[in-house]
């Protein structure tokens, strides 16, 4: 890291802990005409959020702090109820899956399936067509969008260096950018696809109406591949991808293949030892591992005919990873697993459950309604808010902050509105999704903005021609799709 960098991160930790501090000593001192509950627990939230955005601690201990205040505030009624989000069967449900990631990974499961299926052998172009058909492909079977993120940064460089293009070269860009804008978002076309889509079924389940894993399949796939089809269409066109250097790394034209590796400027020899990675078959623990994954998702399908719980099939998955045999899954595993991203679950639920029990979101739609003309149409309203729920996602490391706080509230506009809560909780989620204005809004975005070739303004306009294609995907969804296929499937679930 730079000193540049240095100097910027303390600075920004300073302001962060000396605005938290200020939040806390004004909310709960400085009287305001509030209920002293709710100007407390809003004082607890808004420091919290400003210690996880500028991150001058690990989240664990700014997590626990919010944990502490509430209870010791008054604003909640015991130290149970301050700390009643760890005990959500989400928390323990999203610690499984991350253990089935590691697993995923430790086996080499990932680079197996993406070097197999993204081997440079024509084009630039046609490499690009293969890279964006593996990370939609693996999206079903690799559920964590971090883990093919990993997976698929080196698969980019290398097949970038096999044609010997540049390090800011078109195909590698467009790369960086399918992998840390785009790829996370394929995720939310099943319900068991990441931390995104389980935590929204869990809010949707319960704020809403039961959801099984079929009916996320019915109503999410189609348009995320969509969405997913229109980005990589457009991204192609807009970073004039070659398609004249030619490599073909085949065993049976060595000379052919040395020969067009010089012209390129890149290796022959790593083209070719690159598609022999690529033909290695699956070792023993990598079929083992698969075929559990596959029983998982067998058992998540039937669940959702059967109330099979949805936390059962990876419980079971996770236990046989740590049997003896197997020891795929060891202490080492947990060691390493994101447990600040598990706290910082924990406490937004925690605060949820408070923030609701003193009257706290009845205040904040108060305040969102009194800024919305009594007469306005509804399209108008809803603008508005997703403008509102835009502004916050963009201050948020985490996207599942962002759907914690403001799922609620838009369930409650959907009663007021009279629309319907299930189209409007999806569409919120294609939304918070695709929001990306800052690196920092999305942990592979991060990755891939300190790893990669895209500038902090390209990140940026990346980003808005993502979330303009979600808001359209969703758009068409809730006016076309959605409710033809609720009418279709009515009294099936």
């Amino acid at each position: 890291m730079t000193l540049f960098r240095r100097t910027t991160a303390s600075l920004v930790q300073s302001l962060g802990i000396t605005g938290a501090t200020a939040i806390l000593v004004v909310g709960v001192l400085a009287p305001s005409g509030l209920d002293s509950q709710i100007q407390a627990v809003l004082a607890v939230f808004l420091a919290t959020v400003v210690l996880w955005i500028t991150k001058p601690v690990p989240y664990e201990i700014s997590s626990v702090l919010c944990v502490v205040l509430l209870y010791v505030l008054g604003t909640a009624e015991s130290f149970s109820q301050a700390a009643s989000g760890f005990s959500d069967s989400l928390v323990f449900f999203l610690l499984l899956l991350l253990l089935l990631g590691k697993s995923v990974s430790k086996v080499g499961l990932d680079e197996w399936v993406a070097n197999r299926l993204t081997t440079a052998t024509s084009t630039p172009r046609s490499s690009f067509w293969r890279l964006s058909s593996a990370i939609l492909l693996l999206a079903f079977l690799m559920p964590s969008g971090m883990a093919r993120a990993v997976a698929f940064m080196p698969v980019v460089d290398q097949i970038n260096e096999t044609y010997g293009l540049g390090d800011d070269s078109p195909f590698r860009r467009v790369g960086y950018f399918l992998v840390g804008h785009v790829n996370p978002m394929v995720s939310l076309a099943l319900m068991t696809g990441g931390g995104m889509s389980v935590l929204t079924a869990e809010l949707i389940d319960s704020m809403v109406r039961p959801i099984t894993w079929i009916e996320w399949a019915l109503f999410m796939a189609p348009p995320v591949v969509a969405l997913y089809v229109g980005i990589v269409l457009t991204s192609s066109r807009l970073f004039s991808i070659g398609d004249t250097v030619t490599v073909t790394p085949t065993p049976e034209r060595d000379a052919t293949a040395a020969t067009d590796g010089e012209a390129a400027g890149g290796s022959a020899g790593d083209s070719l030892e690159t598609d022999a990675v690529s033909s290695q078959p699956l070792s023993p623990d990598q079929r083992f591992v698969v075929t559990c994954l596959l029983f998982a998702i067998s058992l998540w399908i039937v669940g959702s005919f059967v109330g099979i719980p949805t936390i059962l099939p990876a419980m079971i998955v996770v236990a046989i990873f740590s049997l003896p045999w197997y020891r795929i899954i060891t202490v080492d595993e947990f060691r390493t697993l994101s447990w600040g991203f598990l706290f910082l679950i924990g406490t937004m639920l925690s605060l949820i459950e408070v923030m609701q029990a003193v009257g706290a979101f009845d205040f904040v739609l108060g305040v969102v309604f009194s800024v919305v003309p009594a007469d306005s149409h509804t399209a108008v309203v809803l603008a508005i808010l997703f403008l509102f729920a835009i502004g916050l996602r963009s201050s948020f490391s985490s996207i599942a902050a962002a759907i914690l706080i403001l799922f609620p509230v838009f369930v409650e506009f959907a009663a007021v509105l009279e629309i319907n809560a299930l189209f409007l909780s999806f569409t919120l989620l294609l939304v918070l999704a695709a929001t990306i204005i800052f690196p920092f809004n999305f942990s592979t975005v991060l990755i891939a903005y300190e790893r990669g070739p895209l500038s902090l303004l390209e990140v940026t306009l990346l980003g808005l021609l993502t979330l303009a294609f979600a808001t359209l995907v969703a758009t068409l969804s809730w006016l076309l799709y959605w409710p033809v296929l609720e009418t279709l499937t009515s009294g099936l679930f």
